[in-house]
């Protein structure tokens, strides 16, 4: 039962890569980008589990199960017709954006610069609290003003947007090499690869994809080493790098399974056999966890908004810096029923999307700054892109309403201009 419940997984698998492949435009949106998540970080960690003696009775078979199952619900969310999102129709100006891209870039430039000189041990493979957690929540502000700009200069280039971009770039890429942090890097290629792809119709060559996945699948599995050797060092040493046993690493994860799909097993199994749900209460907990300042309103105060949750088993003790993944926390909601974030979740990325490619500019950076999140939700927690959206709601809404301008039914060109604003291709009429 096992070993063909990891054949359907893999099939499964191949067949969302599959049809990222047969049309290249379905490389950026989240089915495919589902199915590379789960081939590069889950895949490689279950074939070794399916043998595993320690494991509880049936306990595999019932997590794998699972995981096909919120596999297809991604699959099912995405594939209804959908229209463009009201609320994301909003003409721009130009001028006003590239003013807010160069404030909150100067914003989280400063919260970048701060936790910069933060000890590397604090940092890099350890759970962030105090003061970093703050510093890391405003840097974000950081990542809008980058992604603002490059759309604008994806649109037009120009001076002001490039000058921004290479000021993001020196503390985004210090982030990435210091901390060693994946999703950064997979986030920066991301605004670059949408913002191009929604103004110039660029497209990834479906060999430079390929190559990308199997190098980052092969790599994904050493970057603890990295991580060890940027937190000894406080910057990464090159002569200690290139000793990493890349091959060595992936390969002893293929041989005796890795720890996220271990802790997703056991939690799945233990909730299955208590049927002590959380029904959602997870959600609300990580909000307030992550949007209540216990410096500011005390520990206590922060404690009593927390919601009861179901107790761990005694012997889940999983390793530090490891994830539980959005399958586990889906089914500790709901059960199998569980598998409908997921359905969700793939809805709710499709609707942005569609607004996206309709030219709506607020559709675009919501969906550059949120799919690397929502692929979290296989790797990580289903409630990542929930925070990352909250935090847009609270900093990048009121920096947009900002740049707002007076719609417009027609649209000339550039020329040139900075004052000619972002218009919804659907509405805009485009003079010969």
């Amino acid at each position: 039962m096992n070993w063909w419940l990891t054949y359907i997984l893999v099939v499964v698998v191949f067949s969302l890569l599959g049809v990222g492949m047969v049309r290249r435009v379905n490389l950026y949106q989240f089915p495919f980008l589902t199915g590379v998540i789960t081939f590069a970080f889950l895949l490689p960690q279950v074939p070794a589990l399916a043998d595993d003696r320690f494991l509880p009775e049936n306990a595999f078979a019932k997590a794998i199960g699972f995981t096909i199952l919120c596999l297809l619900m991604t699959w099912l969310g995405y594939i209804s017709r959908v229209k463009p999102v009201s609320i994301f129709r909003h003409d721009f100006s130009e001028k006003r954006l590239l003013i807010v891209a160069f404030v909150l870039s100067l914003l989280g430039a400063y919260f970048y610069y701060q936790l910069s000189r933060l000890p590397a041990d604090s940092l890099v493979g350890v759970e962030m609290t105090g003061v970093s957690v703050m510093y890391v929540f405003f840097s974000r502000l950081l990542c809008y003003g980058l992604a603002i700009a490059v759309l604008c200069f994806a649109r037009r280039m120009s001076f002001a947007a490039l000058i921004i971009i290479a000021l993001d770039l020196v503390f985004y890429l210090d982030r990435i090499l210091v901390t060693g942090k994946r999703a950064e890097a997979v986030e920066l290629c991301f605004i670059f690869v949408l913002a191009f792809w929604f103004y110039r119709g660029w497209m990834l060559p479906r060999v430079l994809t390929l190559a990308v996945l199997l190098l980052g699948t092969v790599g994904m599995f050493s970057m603890g080493d990295y991580r060890n050797i940027t937190r000894a060092n406080g910057a990464p040493v090159w002569d200690d790098v290139e000793r990493i046993d890349v091959v060595g690493n992936i390969t002893q994860v293929l041989r005796d399974g890795g720890p996220e799909m271990r802790n997703a097993v056991l939690l799945i199994n233990n909730t299955d056999t208590t049927l002590d749900f959380d029904y959602g209460k997870f959600h609300w907990n990580r909000l307030i966890f992550s949007y209540v300042p216990a410096q500011l309103l005390g520990s206590r105060f922060k404690s009593a908004l927390m919601l009861q949750m179901p107790v761990p088993p005694r012997d889940y003790n999983p390793l530090t810096g490891t994830t539980e993944t959005g399958m586990a926390d889906a089914f500790q909601s709901f059960w199998y029923f569980g598998a409908l974030k997921f359905f969700l979740l793939s809805y709710l990325m499709h609707r942005i999307w569609v607004s996206a490619n309709a030219g709506e500019a607020s559709a675009q950076v919501v969906y550059m700054l949120s799919i690397v999140p929502a692929m979290h939700a296989v790797s990580h927690t289903t409630d990542w892109v929930l925070m990352v959206w909250v935090h847009m709601l609270i900093f990048l809404v009121p920096s947009l309403a900002f740049a707002r301008t007076t719609p417009q039914t027609k649209a000339r060109r550039d020329n040139g201009k900075s004052n000619i604003p972002f218009v919804s291709k659907e509405t805009a009429y485009y003079e010969p």
